[in-house]
């Protein structure tokens, strides 16, 4: 494999017709020159430079060799350039990973309008499970992660980004009729929607509600999606937990009713996680400052 240095010298020897001039073009010894164009030759196993009176001109095969180097140092000064320049301006690639459902109700949205804001950025967003997302930011193919603190990679530098908040919801009208009195006993008779049978959300927010999980609970309907259980919730079919960052960004959100703080407790703990030297990057810090300036995005 010829090594970029022995390209600059074959570049300025071929330009300067001379080693010792090259050797002052590129501030090295004569015999610096000499070994690096025989180390050259050595690999390529055929003369590059032939000594014509007293200058020093390519071969044939060398010439080859001169338009591939003079191509590749070309598009690497441009490219050098152009990393420089997008280190500096908001242009270049964002990666960013995050579960599905933050990812779907939240993340995605708010990337849409930044993108909509900022014409020279190219935006990736990964949604997916963390095994996944973790070992793809650990692999440097992600540049920050948002992730629920007991999802945290042991890499990386965080940054608290919200605290989660979810609240029960019920059909427009409260033909359960849920106060603020009702209690867990009466609240697990009525028909609910699970987010899977083992909903965590649902659970921890009985408990955080009550002081204790209930011991069954009437399922009505379950699926694994914070939207379809909205859905059938306004349709009728019973209460759910989900949370408020859901609830807030769904379309028919004024066609069911909550009992609003009251009924609302915290859950999770949203952090942004970030290679540290990737913060040198003006797109990736303004990222991250855009994500965060909603002092509560989750509430």
């Amino acid at each position: 494999m010829l090594e970029t240095s022995q390209l600059q010298t074959l570049v300025a020897v071929a330009r300067a017709e001379s080693f010792s001039r090259a050797a002052e073009d590129l501030n090295v010894t004569q015999s610096a020159i000499s070994q690096s164009v025989k180390n050259l030759e050595t690999k390529i196993g055929v003369k590059a430079f032939k000594r014509t009176g007293k200058k020093v001109v390519l071969t044939q095969e060398g010439e080859k060799l001169y338009e591939l180097a003079t191509n590749f140092l070309n598009d690497m000064d441009e490219t050098l350039v152009q990393i420089k320049d997008n280190k500096d301006e908001m242009k270049g690639k964002i990666r960013i990973g995050t579960l599905t459902g933050v990812g779907k109700s939240w993340l995605a949205n708010e990337l849409l309008t930044f993108a909509e804001n900022e014409k020279d950025l190219s935006i990736h967003i990964s949604l997916g499970f963390q095994e996944d997302l973790i070992k793809s930011f650990e692999e440097n193919k992600i540049d920050f992660l948002v992730l629920p603190e007991g999802a945290l990679p042991k890499s990386g530098e965080k940054l608290l980004l919200s605290e989660e908040a979810v609240t029960l919801v019920y059909p427009k009208g409260n033909p359960f009729n849920i106060t603020e009195q009702t209690s867990l006993d009466e609240l697990t008779k009525m028909p609910t929607v699970l987010f899977e049978q083992g909903d965590r959300l649902y659970y921890n927010w009985c408990v955080a509600k009550y002081g204790k999980k209930p011991k069954k609970v009437n399922v009505r309907y379950s699926i694994n999606s914070h939207g379809n259980m909205l859905q059938a919730v306004k349709s009728g079919l019973g209460i759910a937990v989900v949370p408020n960052h859901v609830l807030k960004r769904w379309y028919y959100s004024d066609e069911i009713e909550t009992l609003g703080k009251a009924f609302e407790v915290s859950n999770d703990r949203f952090y942004i996680v970030y290679h540290k030297e990737s913060t040198e990057l003006v797109r990736i810090r303004k990222t991250i400052e855009m994500l965060t300036k909603e002092a509560n995005p989750f509430l």
